[in-house]
């Protein structure tokens, strides 16, 4: 299995959030192909794409608990707010690198902020949505 294949378990069962989540992994995939081929241009260019991509995410998946009256919001938008930074600060990093094993970690640390957002940050609200009908338990 690779390391930015789509497990089932990321699945929250809201298709735009869920879509999302699928969209970053795609660009994910699209860098770590640029690192093997040592365009590293096109790297930055996909970092960028990446960072650009997870702030409207960050911005659509707050209004949608907003909307929905999550109790623990403004915990989850600060979380976003140290994720974005942490990810630009290693991204500022990676550009520098003209190395291919040395770029493929710098992205992978940075991957790593992003994935905690799907498996640890967002399964902290499922079960609110659950119980207020938004999401459909299994």
């Amino acid at each position: 299995m690779d390391k930015f294949d789509w497990l089932e378990s990321f699945e929250l069962g809201i298709a735009e959030v869920d879509e999302d989540h699928r969209g970053m992994l795609a660009i994910m995939k699209k860098i770590e192909q640029a690192a093997d081929n040592e365009a590293y241009d096109l790297c930055n260019e996909l970092l960028d794409e990446l960072l650009d991509f997870t702030v409207m995410h960050f911005k659509r998946e707050e209004e949608m608990l907003t909307e929905v009256g999550y109790p623990n919001v403004d915990i989850h938008k600060k979380y976003h707010t140290e994720l974005l930074a942490r990810a630009k600060s290693v991204k500022s990093v990676c550009q520098d690198i003209k190395s291919k094993n040395n770029l493929k970690e710098c992205c992978y640390e940075m991957f790593s902020f992003l994935v905690d957002d799907v498996v640890n940050g967002d399964l902290k609200f499922k079960s609110y949505l659950e119980e207020k009908g938004v999401i459909k338990r299994p």
